[in-house]
């Protein structure tokens, strides 16, 4: 969970630093025309209280006037134009970096992250920062009106002039009284929100469990998701009924403040003019600034998530590895949390000796460490212990993307994307992939359900051993020296459990590729060069097909 937010930035005031996201050229014109418009409404209520006092010539005052209003039209229009234009600037680039950092970062640290929490992020806070920008014209100008209009009043009354400064010191007191508290109800709403998230991905991606159990979906909805939803809600509400406490107290200050002008004999009509003027920027003004503390809120969760991935690995090449001769664990560990258990899981320690041209078949119960083995294995995880070397050198952090570049792999878990972008270059070799996309899906017996026009997959709308086909074409078509495998065949039917241990398979293994899969099918376990197998984090080897004979009869 999030910590609270500090009170203040120690490196500044977070508000500026959202307009410091802006380019700066752009955003002193933008500012310049808000300046403009607010001091066009200065001038508007100055030549109308001229105007009333009789001491100038009507004729100027009207011209006066009028060029004023044309000016705070312009001005009004052009900067809401410019920065509704920053806004969406703003927006596309915290949204792109936002997603360059997750991309970048540590697989393990996105594990933790989770997807709710950074799409949270990356849609309702991105969009208030945006908003907040949207509403800097009003705020600029309303702050001008405010400022212009007590400084006119300096200069015609003294005693107006500080009433009114004391009437807006003392609603200015009343907001800083409940600020710190309407910040940190604002920030749990967002964490809140975090968790609403996740709890909309599982109305999605649960459906199916939904749908077989009525109670069970009448249950989520009305505790999960609406005690999230309420939760939200609730939060957000009290931060906000600050601020319109805050506001309204403020305003009848200034009520109460026109009252004892306009009946205690305290100040002529004219001032009484600029205070009523002065109602509506100020009213603006008051309600505008929950939105920007709201904005506030939301960058300071940007930047604890920009925190949270600021380590991007390095990338030394892009492109997959030309191959190897050995990957070689020795004594590697890695420790974990699992939380069915209450306690943390060690894998290893591993000693395994991985070549070319052989298939290994790694088997083991459920939750005996096979995937995180694989994660170790293929460079996701970095082991707490012990060494991983490549052909003799040692793979640093330094260096951790050399060792991914060997693997194509299809996880249990895997993601379909929608294209094949990034696995065909140039665009000719573009125009080839499509070709061999489309022979593989025809291979796998795909070719009535999905096809390849563009590096662009025609549908994704698959059964699960459909999709697990589609993820195998993109291994083949990434074409790396090892080949990782957990659990394809789970949701295959025997036909294509049979293409993929009796022929797939070997097809890899003549080609040179290293293969190891994650399986239970140990009618096929006589495939492998070598047998694997985890229990409890430790790893044995038990050998191939002389092996497998009995564990098929045991099955059996």
């Amino acid at each position: 969970m999030d910590p609270d937010p500090p009170d203040a930035d120690p490196r500044g005031s977070v508000l500026l630093r959202i307009l410091a996201q802006c380019p700066r050229r752009r955003l002193a014109w933008a500012l310049g025309a808000s300046l403009v418009a607010a001091a066009a409404g200065i001038g508007m209520v100055a030549a109308v209280n001229e105007g009333l006092s009789g001491r100038h010539d009507p004729r100027w005052l009207t011209l006066g006037f009028a060029a004023a209003a044309l000016a705070g039209l312009g001005g009004r229009i052009a900067g809401g134009l410019l920065f509704a234009r920053l806004g969406e600037g703003v927006l596309l680039d915290m949204r792109r970096s936002l997603a360059a950092r997750v991309a970048a970062a540590e697989f393990a640290r996105v594990e933790r992250l989770g997807a709710a929490r950074v799409q949270s992020v990356m849609t309702d806070d991105a969009a208030r920062v945006a908003d907040f920008l949207v509403a800097v014209p009003n705020l600029v100008m309303n702050a001008t009106i405010v400022s212009g209009c007590l400084a006119y009043l300096a200069w015609t009354s003294l005693a107006a002039f500080a009433l009114a400064l004391a009437t807006i010191l003392g609603g200015s007191l009343i907001f800083a009284l409940g600020h710190a508290r309407a910040l940190k109800e604002l920030d749990r709403a967002g964490t809140a929100q975090d968790a609403l998230f996740g709890h909309f991905d599982g109305l999605f991606s649960g459906a199916k469990e939904l749908k077989l159990n009525r109670d069970r979906a009448d249950s989520f909805l009305r505790h999960s998701l609406d005690d999230s939803i309420a939760s939200v809600r609730e939060h957000r509400l009290r931060g906000l009924r600050i601020y319109v406490v805050a506001a309204g107290a403020a305003l009848f200050m200034v009520h109460a403040l026109i009252g004892a002008l306009a009946f205690g004999g305290l100040s002529g009509a004219g001032s009484i003019v600029v205070f009523l003027y002065l109602m509506m920027p100020l009213d603006a003004l008051l309600n505008t600034l929950p939105n920007a503390q709201q904005a506030r809120v939301s960058m300071m969760r940007i930047d604890r998530l920009m925190a949270a991935v600021a380590a991007p690995e390095p990338v030394v090449a892009r492109g997959p590895a030309s191959g190897f001769r050995e990957l070689r664990l020795a004594g590697v560990r890695h420790r974990y949390y699992r939380e069915a258990e209450d306690g943390m899981f060690e894998l290893g320690p591993i000693d395994l000796a991985l070549r070319p041209g052989e298939i290994v078949i790694l088997i083991g119960g459920n939750g005996s460490g096979k995937t995180t083995l694989a994660k170790v294995l293929t460079g996701l995880y970095r082991p707490e212990s012990g060494t991983i070397t490549l052909d003799g050198t040692p793979v640093t952090d330094a260096d951790r993307d050399r060792q991914r570049r060997l693997f194509a792999a299809v996880f249990s878990d895997f993601h379909l994307f929608p294209t094949l972008h990034g696995l065909g270059g140039s665009e000719a070799a573009a125009g080839a992939l499509d070709g061999a996309a489309n022979a593989l899906i025809a291979k796998l017996e795909l070719a009535h359900k999905v096809s390849v026009t563009g590096g662009r997959l025609s549908t994704r709308a698959l059964s699960q051993g459909q999709r697990k086909r589609l993820a195998l074409v993109v291994a083949f078509l990434e074409d790396r020296p090892f080949y990782l495998f957990d659990e394809w065949a789970a949701d295959q039917d025997p036909l294509f459990r049979e293409v993929f241990y009796r022929r797939l398979l070997p097809e890899l293994r003549a080609r040179g590729k290293a293969v190891l899969a994650i399986s239970h099918d140990d009618r096929y376990f006589d495939v492998a060069d070598r047998l694997l197998k985890l229990e409890s984090g430790a790893l044995v080897e038990v050998g191939a097909a002389p092996a497998a004979a009995p564990a098929a009869q045991a099955h059996a």
